[in-house]
């Protein structure tokens, strides 16, 4: 009987034991990953910045995150030309960060790191967390959308390159960095994992204004161009018409001169030199409107072809892609 009992006991300190391992699991896991592990300086410095809770330092650590140049991080990423990819998470192995160069880019690191994180705070929810999590961000989601083109394009590029069983998850990052204005009680979720989740929504505001005042800058060329273009048209169809009047008129002077009518001839040459000093203005207007409109053309093409360079720094396809 007392062996009998011995083995119950034991059977319940052995249950208890994996049980107990089991509630703890990622405790023992995180220890593991992070034991002897050091952050690099940069990784260190992107996670004070972002002003990541203790906790979020853990799960970002965790993963031993790497700031890669194009070619490893396209093998570890997957990078496909569907989207561009900044950032990627492999659990069970690792954080991946595309490492942009441009300092002019400054914030889509930080933006990046946190993303990364989230999806391995994601990851560990409970099933219970999960079903209020998810409930929380698709309802924040329904809500936002309705005025807001951004989280709509994020949401159907998700579903095309992540598949519709992804998408939470993705929006769950999306919310957290990109997002200013948030339920209270989806912002006090992610205070979890932010100790001022607005500097992340800085750093995002902070590069994305870069791409931003060269759109606008852009718009606003092309908007001048095309007035210009509409001046130059209506300034060549004058001139011509202009043209053909100096035509009739020195017909009509050559005329008049040959056949003796001087006096006729001499009242006609003050208007027709009017009509020649109208003309030279225009002229004169004309070359300056194509100066202008070639020299903006320039200025426009300069900033469309540094845009063109800010995108292709943030994708890594573009910079491994060979030089024409």
């Amino acid at each position: 009987m007392l062996k009998k009992s011995f083995k119950v006991i034991w059977l319940i300190i052995l249950l208890t034991t994996i049980y107990l391992l089991w509630l703890n699991r990622w405790w023992f896991y995180d220890e593991y990953r992070l034991y002897g592990y050091s952050p690099p300086p940069a990784i260190a410095s992107i996670a004070s910045q972002d002003q990541l809770t203790n906790y979020s330092k853990t799960l970002l650590y965790v993963y031993h995150p790497a700031l890669e140049d194009s070619v490893y991080f396209n093998n570890h990423c997957k990078v496909t030309p569907a989207a561009i990819v900044l950032g990627c998470t492999v659990i069970g192995n690792g954080i991946y960060l595309y490492n942009i160069q441009d300092p002019t880019l400054n914030g889509v690191e930080q933006v990046t790191a946190a993303y990364e994180m989230l999806h391995v705070a994601y990851s560990r929810l409970s099933s219970s967390q999960l079903k209020t999590v998810n409930q929380l961000v698709m309802s924040t989601y329904d809500k936002l959308s309705v005025n807001n083109s951004f989280l709509r394009t994020q949401y159907q590029s998700y579903l095309k390159t992540e598949g519709p069983g992804a998408v939470v998850n993705e929006m769950h990052s999306t919310l957290g960095t990109e997002v200013s204005n948030l339920p209270p009680a989806l912002e006090n979720y992610y205070k979890k994992y932010f100790k001022n989740r607005q500097v992340i929504i800085n750093f995002e505001n902070q590069y994305q204004s870069v791409f931003l005042a060269r759109e606008n800058a852009i718009a606003n060329d092309d908007q001048q161009l095309s007035s210009i273009k509409s001046q130059i048209d209506s300034l060549f169809t004058t001139m011509s018409s202009e043209m053909t009047n100096i035509k009739n008129q020195q017909s009509n002077l050559a005329s008049l001169k040959y056949n003796g009518k001087y006096i006729e001839y001499n009242n006609q040459v003050t208007p027709y030199n009017s009509l020649i000093n109208l003309y030279n203005g225009q002229i004169a207007t004309y070359q300056e409107l194509i100066n202008q409109y070639n020299t903006l053309v320039g200025q426009r093409n300069q900033i469309a072809i540094s845009e063109n360079i800010l995108s292709n720094e943030i994708n890594s396809l573009s910079a491994t892609a060979p030089a024409n």
